[in-house]
C-alpha cells in the first residue's frame, strides 16, 4: 500500500449489474455462489451483482479471508489479513488501494474496548503501524457484520491512486474520540478516481447516521436512513467541489448503492424513503450488522458522472 499523492490517474472502470466479458471482480450479493460475496442476506432492491470491469494492467480485485470464531478476538484475523493485504500489494504493481469492504461475525459482540468491531480496528491499526502506513492517507471502505464464522477482505486496488474525501458534515475516522475505542477507525469517506473519456468515479464508504462523531436517531431506523441520506448528500456536494466536477453532486441513473440494514423488517419503509430521495438510484438491500450496535442502517456506493 503506497502513501496517495495529490492527483488522481485516468481509469478505465466500469461497474453494472450484468456481466460483460471477464471482470476483475464480481460480487454476487443474493449469496449464490462467488467467494467475492459477503453472505448476507439478500432483502431485494433493483440488483443482486456487481460486475467490476477494467483492464487488468489498470486495476486488481484481491479476496482475502481467515477464519474467525465470533467468539474469539477479531484482532487477530484482522492483523493477519491486513498483514497479507500489504504485503501482496507490495509485491505487485498494484500498490494503491481505492476500496476495501471488510465482513466478519458479531461485529457488535463484546463489552467496550472487547467489542469486535474495535478489536477488528486494534487488529488492522497494528498492520498499518508495521507497514508505516498513515490512517489519513486510507480509501473508502466499509465494514459490516454477518453469520459467518470467516472474515472476509475485498480490495480493490490501481496502479496510481486515488484522491481520498472527507464529510463535512462528520469528523474525519481516524480523529474519532477515544470513546470509540483504543485505535480509531482508518478510512476515508470517499475516494474519488478521474475516469477516462473526462468522467469521474467516487467510490462511497459505508455512510450512517453519524453527525459529528455522534450517532444520531438512535432506534429510529427511518430517521437514520435519512441522516445518511444526507451524509451521502453533502459527501457528493463535497467531492464534486474537490474534484472541480459539478455533476458529482447528486446521484444518477449509473450510480449503485447496498444499503445494509440491521432488522429486515425495517428494509421495506427504509426502500420508499430512499426512492423518493434519490429516484434513479440503483438499490441493493442486504441484511447486515452495522459497526456500532446503536447504528441501524448503512449506505455505500458507486457513482459515476
Amino acid at each position: 500500500m503506497t502513501t496517495p499523492q495529490a492527483t488522481a490517474p485516468t481509469y478505465r472502470l466500469e461497474v453494472d449489474t450484468v456481466a460483460s466479458g471477464k471482470p476483475i471482480l464480481e460480487i454476487a450479493l443474493d449469496g449464490r455462489g462467488h467467494p467475492e460475496g459477503p453472505g448476507l442476506e439478500f432483502l431485494g432492491g433493483d440488483y443482486d451483482h456487481e460486475c467490476w470491469g477494467a483492464p487488468e494492467d489498470q486495476l486488481c480485485a484481491i479476496v482475502m479471508s481467515e477464519p474467525d470464531d465470533p467468539g474469539a478476538d477479531a484482532a487477530l484475523a484482522a492483523e493477519t489479513l491486513y498483514r497479507k493485504l500489504i504485503r501482496t500489494l507490495g509485491e505487485s504493481r498494484f500498490g494503491y488501494p481505492l476500496r476495501l469492504w471488510n465482513y466478519f461475525p458479531a461485529i457488535n459482540h463484546g463489552d467496550d474496548d472487547r467489542e469486535r468491531y474495535r478489536r477488528f480496528c486494534v487488529g488492522r491499526g497494528r498492520a498499518l503501524e508495521a507497514a508505516g502506513l498513515n490512517d489519513a492517507r486510507m480509501c473508502a471502505a466499509t465494514a459490516i457484520g454477518g453469520e459467518q464464522p470467516v472474515m472476509q477482505l475485498v480490495a480493490l486496488a490501481g496502479v496510481s491512486p486515488g484522491i481520498s474525501i472527507e464529510n463535512p458534515r462528520q469528523v474525519s475516522a481516524w480523529n474519532y474520540p477515544r470513546r470509540y475505542g483504543p485505535r480509531q477507525p482508518a478510512f476515508a469517506r470517499a475516494t474519488g478516481i478521474d475516469l477516462e473519456n473526462g468522467r469521474a468515479g467516487l467510490l462511497v464508504s459505508g455512510t450512517a447516521s453519524v453527525i459529528g462523531h455522534a450517532t444520531a436517531h438512535s432506534g429510529d431506523a427511518l430517521a437514520q436512513a435519512d441522516e445518511a441520506a444526507s451524509n451521502l448528500d453533502a459527501l457528493l456536494g463535497h467531492a464534486a467541489g474537490v474534484m472541480n466536477r459539478p455533476d458529482l453532486a447528486r446521484f444518477n441513473s449509473d450510480s449503485l448503492a447496498r444499503v445494509y440494514v440491521r432488522h429486515a423488517e425495517d428494509w421495506s419503509a427504509i426502500e420508499q424513503r430512499l426512492r423518493r430521495r434519490w429516484p434513479a438510484l440503483k438499490l441493493c438491500a442486504l441484511r447486515g450488522d452495522v459497526c456500532r450496535g446503536d447504528l441501524l442502517v448503512e449506505i455505500e456506493a458507486w457513482h459515476t458522472a
